[in-house]
């Protein structure tokens, strides 16, 4: 993004130093919280918020004596199956409590009366994000590479489904010029917002054409930005 940063800046009377402070607008500190790769075989059952939670924490020790400037805890996925940094419903989940469905059940006599009320989606234990708790963590931030050629291939395909191998990937050349790379990638990121910050991250931070963000619509928790290329791609 061009952003002017350094790197570490120690600050008077603080222990510990953030990996990533950033200027632009204001004063903003990141730091990186990596997974190491992880890709076992076979089949197994795991817990899919727990190694996200687990940087939330380290995050929240890290910002501890910076409550005074917007914090945000960066994922950076090497390689961890088990810890997925780009799905809303993981990442959410991790922040504002497992994700799960509200299920009303009829207890009186006879038939339950109409309308019956809907089954909800919505978040139970497990929140690291509340009101009382995590309130210096402004937001997390995923790092991301695209899959731009493939995708632009799949849109292909998906707007004419007959087309062979070959035909698909020439149409990608016309339509995205002769140097097309079907391996092309772009970096981006997903700014997850934590609702309860004492300190919001700015929203004219990280609104690249690859960028994402999910926050407050209203009332709603929703995705609020999608950038412009993504928006040309297949989900």
């Amino acid at each position: 993004m061009g952003y002017p940063f350094e790197y570490e800046r120690e600050y008077p009377g603080k222990s510990k130093r953030p990996d990533y402070t950033v200027t632009k607008d204001g004063v903003f500190l990141f730091d990186v919280k990596d997974f190491d790769p992880n890709m076992p075989r076979g089949f197994m059952q795991f817990d899919p918020y727990i190694h996200i939670r687990k940087r939330i924490e380290a995050g929240r020790k890290k910002f501890k004596e910076y409550k005074e400037f917007p914090c945000c805890v960066v994922l950076q996925n090497n390689g961890n199956v088990f810890a997925d940094t780009e799905d809303p419903n993981t990442v959410l989940g991790a922040m504002y409590g497992d994700v799960g469905f509200s299920i009303p059940i009829y207890v009186g006599d006879g038939v339950s009366p109409e309308p019956r009320p809907p089954i909800q989606q919505g978040f139970m234990g497990g929140a690291q994000m509340l009101a009382n708790k995590n309130t210096t963590i402004s937001a997390l931030v995923t790092l991301r590479y695209i899959a731009v050629g493939r995708l632009r291939v799949r849109k292909i395909w998906q707007e004419q489904p007959g087309l062979s191998t070959d035909d698909v990937l020439e149409v990608a050349r016309e339509r995205f010029g002769k140097d097309y790379d079907f391996d092309e990638k772009k970096q981006g990121v997903i700014v997850w917002e934590n609702v309860h910050a004492r300190i919001p991250l700015s929203r004219s931070l990280f609104t690249g054409p690859f960028d994402a963000r999910y926050g407050l619509d209203g009332s709603d928790l929703a995705s609020i930005f999608y950038g412009s290329e993504l928006a040309e791609l297949p989900d």
